[in-house]
């Protein structure tokens, strides 16, 4: 039995260019599914955000606070927010609040409101932020009680406020 022989033969040039097309084909479709995914989670993260001073605009409004229950709008523009309300945190990226822009409008009390003894009307708030080159809103309605003037003296919705 002869002995056996091993050649140190190496990749061919052919092989290597097929195996570096391959792996960036690979590579390409990695970034490609990252990019998405990063751009999907700032979208998403901006959303949250915006829902999230959305909700807490309504809250302050079925508790009464009459500064936010305007006669027919009220608009608290980019850069404007965190001035009006200190209490909201300021964090960085989507999670500052002067990158968003709020708009009340007092839609009147709706017809099935008659009936209730108590004088209530529909707000419509909206939360906008700018990104991707367009501007983005989340919107939501609620009720509260209409614009008083002066300083009520009872809560403005017995039995919530």
């Amino acid at each position: 039995m002869k002995g056996l022989s091993f050649s140190s033969k190496g990749f061919s040039l052919v092989e290597v260019l097929l195996a570096l097309a391959i792996l960036g084909i690979v590579l390409a479709a990695l970034n490609a599914t990252l990019v998405t995914s990063l751009r999907q989670t700032s979208i998403t993260g901006a959303r949250t955000q915006a829902v999230q001073i959305l909700n807490y605009i309504g809250r302050r409004m079925v508790g009464g606070e009459t500064s936010l229950l305007p006669a027919n709008s009220l608009t608290y523009d980019y850069g404007n927010l965190r001035q009006a309300f200190p209490d909201l945190p300021r964090e960085v990226r989507f999670a500052n609040p002067d990158l968003y822009r709020v708009r009340i409008e007092n839609l009147g009390s709706p017809p099935w409101t008659g009936n209730l003894g108590v004088a209530v009307n529909e707000y419509r708030i909206q939360v906008c932020w700018r990104q991707t080159g367009g501007e983005h809103c989340a919107e939501a309605r609620t009720y509260a009680s209409p614009p008083l003037s002066g300083t009520p003296s009872a809560p403005l919705l017995p039995g919530i406020n």
